[in-house]
């Protein structure tokens, strides 16, 4: 697990950048937890992939001469919800949409539970 001062700049990091919801997933009939942050420091989402997991890829290019690349770092289902309850604790603005989020994902731990026996 990570440090707490990590998970503290990591709430911080989802208050401030951050997106928390349920998704529709082409060929499914559930919802799927996910947590995304949008930046374009690359490092910031890099060190949210290293402690975390999840994936990072364009969001968008840069329309303008001098506007930069937006990245975005996603992390979906059973991991978004562990995410989710590591983190809860510090987050402020969107500490009631983690909580739905994680009451919505209960399933999917003891689903994944199941399947790691």
């Amino acid at each position: 697990m990570a440090s707490r001062t990590t998970r503290a700049w990591a709430a911080g990091i989802v208050d401030g950048e951050g997106w928390i919801g349920l998704e529709n997933r082409k060929g499914r009939r559930k919802k799927t937890p996910v947590v995304a942050v949008s930046n374009t420091i690359m490092d910031i989402l890099t060190g949210l992939s290293e402690n975390f997991g999840g994936k990072i890829h364009i969001d968008r290019r840069p329309s303008r001469p001098n506007a930069k690349t937006c990245w975005v770092w996603r992390l979906r289902g059973a991991k978004c919800v562990i995410f989710l309850k590591t983190i809860k604790i510090f987050l402020r603005g969107k500490k009631s949409k983690a909580n739905n989020v994680i009451n919505y994902g209960k399933y999917l731990l003891k689903k994944a539970k199941t399947k790691a026996v």
